[in-house]
């Protein structure tokens, strides 16, 4: 799910966009690819980094020390 901010007349909006389930896995995997663009394309590099450092770092928790 993303969230994609559109901008009001007074005051900034939130709209949540969600994946379509696909017929089977391999369009279940492009859909995501899609998303996952249109995500990067509608959102700052500042903020879709921080999210997926967030991921990463999550991967590795020992590593932080």
């Amino acid at each position: 799910m993303a969230v994609i901010k559109e901008e009001g007349a007074k005051e900034e909006k939130e709209r949540r966009v969600f994946m379509k389930p696909g017929k089977d896995n391999r369009e279940d995997r492009m859909n995501f690819v899609k998303y996952w663009a249109e995500y990067v394309r509608t959102h700052s590099d500042k903020e879709w980094s921080r999210q997926q450092n967030i991921v990463i770092d999550s991967q590795y928790p020992k590593l932080k020390d």
